[in-house]
């Protein structure tokens, strides 16, 4: 991927994510990046190419962070889902509650994107989290780490589906947060609970 290309892509999610994926035209898009609308198109067929890129651009940037934060010898099973809450939360805490809907609706291969990427690359991250967290004693031993692995990508499931949320009331980050610590609290030792709160008690201060 050529640099002028990743930077389109980079400022033209930000573009979709703030204002929503329907309402952006290529012509805003040329205009608020500051490029013409023939370079856009030496990059992308149309406007529908440009958004199926932008979400494989994302999804792409998203699961490097995570995976950085998995491959962190030093952290224990709970840090690891933690961090990457804070990862994901910092990367979407300019989401337009509106681009969820538009996605879903207007741009069918792109949210279908979306929902393979959960359905995939977080139930695995999910599956792989489990077994290290029962094996440090964190996490329960009586755990179905298939089981519980798709549980969680259903309340993600929840939690990206718009059809969820009435728009006014939709707030992803706080979302999210939540379903960590209740995906957390329903799998945990006794040992991995007081690492838990000592945790989360330490982010309030």
């Amino acid at each position: 991927m050529t640099e002028i290309k990743d930077k389109i892509l980079t400022e033209a999610e930000q573009l979709f994510m703030r204002y929503g994926f329907k309402s952006i035209t290529m012509d805003d898009v040329a205009r608020e990046l500051g490029v013409s609308k023939k370079t856009l198109y030496q990059f992308f067929t149309d406007k529908n190419d440009l958004v199926n890129q932008c979400v494989a651009h994302y999804l792409a940037n998203m699961n490097k962070l995570c995976s950085n934060v998995v491959d962190n010898k030093e952290l224990d099973a709970i840090s690891v889902l933690l961090q990457i809450s804070d990862q994901i939360n910092s990367a979407i805490r300019y989401i337009n509650p509106s681009s969820m809907f538009d996605l879903k609706k207007y741009f069918k291969s792109a949210w279908d994107k979306l929902e393979a990427d959960r359905i995939s690359f977080i139930r695995k991250l999910i599956y792989d989290n489990i077994l290290f967290g029962i094996k440090k004693g964190l996490y329960r031993k009586d755990l179905d780490a298939e089981v519980v692995s798709r549980i969680y990508i259903y309340l993600v499931s929840f939690l990206i589906n718009p059809d969820n949320y009435d728009k006014e009331e939709m707030d992803i980050k706080v979302m999210h947060l939540e379903i960590v610590k209740y995906h957390l609290r329903s799998i945990c030792t006794a040992q991995g609970i007081e690492l838990l709160d000592e945790k989360l008690s330490a982010t309030k201060n």
